[in-house]
């Protein structure tokens, strides 16, 4: 079944779908075909165990062009660069507090926001790691039947995909707010150097120690992906940091 329905709104090209360690093509090309029935163009594979693949393009079924774009890299860093706030999905508990969202709540939020967003999505198996997590700001979350909840790779990108093209199609009849003078979220990248130079200052000052770092990185993280910091504010965090820096240099 498809429809020929198309909105006037901005299309979702600022979406990139992040697939992280995927082990088989098929996959991939059932994520294309995926992205492509939903208006979504972006596709971006984290060191794929076979890619390009024959199997892939059988599967894409007419989104061939979704592949031939599909850029490739060697670590999910370098598949961040330029987004601003980044989505992993998640099916497993964690000890540690995690902001997770249903695909409706974070696709409606990344409908009104139109910032370049990233949703990660891990290896068939064993799904995203704990650091991998550590990258995003975000979680999604599916919420599978408690009896089974085994969900296929394309599946889950199916899933959040067409989450996003109802909270595309519902806004597209609303004016865009003026972005100029908007203070916007602090990306990613910002997040992660707020990170390192909070750890620098701390060990600075005697509280932290690499070598015995216990779960303090990744609480930090947490916090501060958490926090929702716009752009503004993790500034402030920096050069609030710098000044406490300048002032253990000089031995005040």
């Amino acid at each position: 079944m498809s429809s020929n329905t198309e909105s006037g709104a901005a299309p979702l090209d600022h979406v990139r779908i992040v697939l992280v360690g995927t082990t088989h093509p098929g996959n991939i090309g059932a994520t294309a075909r995926a992205m492509k029935v939903m208006g979504l163009s972006a596709l971006h594979l984290v060191a794929p165990a076979r890619f390009p693949s024959a199997e892939a393009t059988a599967r894409a079924a007419g989104a061939d062009d979704i592949l031939a774009r599909a850029r490739v890299h060697a670590d999910l860093e370098d598949a961040l660069v330029g987004v601003r706030t980044v989505y992993g999905t998640t099916a497993r508990e964690r000890h540690i507090d995690w902001p997770a969202q249903s695909p409706r709540e974070a696709a409606a939020a990344i409908a009104a926001d139109g910032e370049e967003v990233a949703i990660v999505f891990g290896r068939e198996r064993s799904g995203l790691t704990n650091q991998e997590l550590d990258r995003c700001q975000r979680a999604i979350h599916i919420p599978t039947s408690a009896t089974f909840r085994s969900l296929n790779l394309a599946q889950a990108v199916q899933i959040c995909a067409y989450e996003l093209r109802l909270a595309h199609v519902a806004a597209a009849p609303a004016t865009p707010a003026p972005r100029e003078g908007r203070d916007p979220p602090a990306a990613a990248a910002e997040l992660e150097g707020l990170r390192a130079h909070t750890l620098a200052v701390m060990e600075a000052v005697g509280y932290y120690d690499p070598a015995q770092p216990k779960l303090l990185e990744r609480r930090l993280q947490r916090l501060f992906n958490r926090a929702g910091l716009l752009h503004s504010e993790s500034q402030i965090l920096r050069g609030f940091l710098a000044a406490i820096a300048q002032r253990v240099s000089r031995g005040d």
